[in-house]
């Protein structure tokens, strides 16, 4: 098959991309961008369209896709009904990256939304994306135009990489405005939800509309990943070839003096991303080495822009190990959460999971400890949290601790648990008996192999030392300390 590369010219003329949008109603893919990524776009209303687009992407089935509408006025043709809080949101963030979750309409395709009885809809900005539904004059679901697993498109290169000769058609408009995907929010819940972090946050919702909801940080949402009500949620994406590594300045730490910190344990080759003036400062240390850099200062917009490209540019350069800067704070939770699930490590080993509450203080603790013992003999921890604030640092005491037995703290930042994390452990640990019961609800079909530090300490679990003083995160090291073989038995056994 021939993939035709259109070039868009501005001014936009309606009939531009008329031949394209034909074909797209008629059941072609269609590639095409939007505001946030290149999507892989086909008719709602085709089944055997949508599951081409499942098989060209190599997407699990049970991974829900977003329906693009052009106006709140084709809403009709797949919402069953339509919640009141959507139109003051409709009326400050659409078009845009807000996804919005309704009821379904029976008429949508049941591999459209993976049997559930809601549907994602957007309303994109990005002009080329808006004439392209006009001439197709259809809803289009268009999930990211890259391989599942692979970083998501934001430039048509990065679609042609993927699917050269496999789809008739991609609409090239340069670089994405935002390059991270959509919000997601559910309006079937009371009140709304946040399923997937994007660059409009419950901070911007409640500022600009006075509606309040709940922050994809605020509760853990992985007992719905059986069935995830929204893309993002239960697989494992973003991932280039190459092993990325997030850097994040501890207190009173420059980013550059983080970067050339972690440089000194690194894999090599090597590649950097972050700001030009970040590079400035550090490259004359550094001769020879591979960087992806945006421009001006260190900036949160600025790297939510690139991300995308840059793991795709260092994994192409050969790169065995990306490091990234990232972010703190609810305004990164969307960075964050792409550069997290980027950051995957090889399974060729022996794993156990750590689980706190915030993956600052106890289960960051429990992974370096472990590590630090057992990495050599086959076994690999790792950790994550119930009820994370995204971007936070390892807790100052904590490191102040593990420095006193000579370990090095965790480096990444916090991460909230994931379904996936916990299908790839081998061994799940929770500090408390309470977490334990929470994680054996969120994940069933995980229960025999998740146990609470108490069942390897007598009965006695770990509280959280979180703002108390040096000799309270003392006394949890040592009470980790002293779990950890019996933990590493117990592991080798399963």
């Amino acid at each position: 098959m021939k993939t035709t590369v259109i070039p868009v010219k501005h001014p936009m003329d309606p009939d531009d991309l008329y031949i394209p949008g034909q074909a797209l109603a008629q059941g072609a893919i269609v590639a095409f961008p939007t505001e946030t990524v290149y999507g892989l776009g086909a008719s709602a209303f085709l089944p055997e369209a949508v599951g081409e687009i499942f098989r060209l992407k190599g997407r699990p089935a049970d991974n829900p896709l977003i329906v693009h509408l052009l106006s709140a006025d084709w809403l009709n043709q797949v919402a069953e009904t339509v919640p009141d809080l959507f139109w003051p949101l409709y009326e400050a963030f659409s078009p845009g990256p807000l996804t919005y979750i309704v009821p379904r309409r029976n008429e949508i395709p049941d591999i459209v939304t993976s049997g559930l009885h809601t549907v994602a809809v957007r309303f994109p900005a990005q002009q080329a994306a808006r004439t392209l539904l006009q001439a197709a004059g259809v809803p289009v679901v268009a999930p990211s135009a890259n391989l599942s697993g692979r970083p998501s498109p934001t430039r048509a290169r990065h679609v042609l990489d993927d699917f050269a000769g496999r789809i008739p058609y991609v609409i090239d408009d340069g670089p994405c405005e935002v390059g991270l995907e959509s919000t997601v929010l559910d309006l079937t819940t009371d009140p709304p939800r946040i399923l997937r972090p994007g660059k409009i946050t419950a901070r911007q919702i409640r500022e600009k509309t006075g509606i309040g909801v709940v922050s994809w940080t605020d509760t853990p949402y992985e007992n719905q990943l059986v069935r995830p009500p929204s893309p993002g949620m239960k697989y494992r994406h973003y991932a280039p070839g190459a092993q990325v590594t997030i850097v994040l300045p501890g207190r009173g730490q420059s980013i550059e003096d983080a970067f050339l910190t972690r440089l000194e344990e690194s894999r090599q080759p090597v590649g950097l991303f972050l700001s030009e003036a970040s590079w400035a400062l550090i490259r004359g240390s550094l001769p020879g080495i591979k960087v992806y850099t945006y421009e001006g200062e260190s900036d949160l917009a600025g790297a939510m822009h690139y991300l995308f490209d840059a793991l795709r540019t260092l994994d192409e350069m050969g790169v065995e190990e990306i490091m990234a800067e990232g972010f703190a704070g609810e305004e990164a939770s969307a960075y964050m959460d792409r550069l997290t699930k980027a950051a995957v490590e090889p399974r060729d080993c022996h794993r156990v999971l750590f689980v706190c509450e915030g993956n600052t203080c106890r289960s960051p603790m429990a992974e370096a400890i472990f590590n630090d013992r057992f990495a050599k003999r086959g076994a690999h921890a790792s950790s994550a949290g119930l009820s994370v604030i995204a971007g936070q640092a390892t807790a100052e005491k904590a490191s102040e601790a593990l420095a006193e037995w000579g370990i090095a703290p965790v480096s990444r930042p916090s991460r909230q648990i994931r379904a996936e994390a916990v299908r790839e452990a081998d061994l799940i640990v929770a500090m408390t008996e309470n977490q334990r019961a929470r994680l054996k609800h969120f994940f069933p079909d995980a229960e025999s192999k998740i146990f609470a530090m108490s069942d390897f300490l007598d009965g006695c679990g770990i509280s959280d030392p979180f703002g108390q003083a040096l000799y309270t995160y003392r006394r949890v090291r040592d009470q980790l300390g002293s779990a950890m073989q019996k933990i590493i038995d117990r592991l080798i056994l399963i």
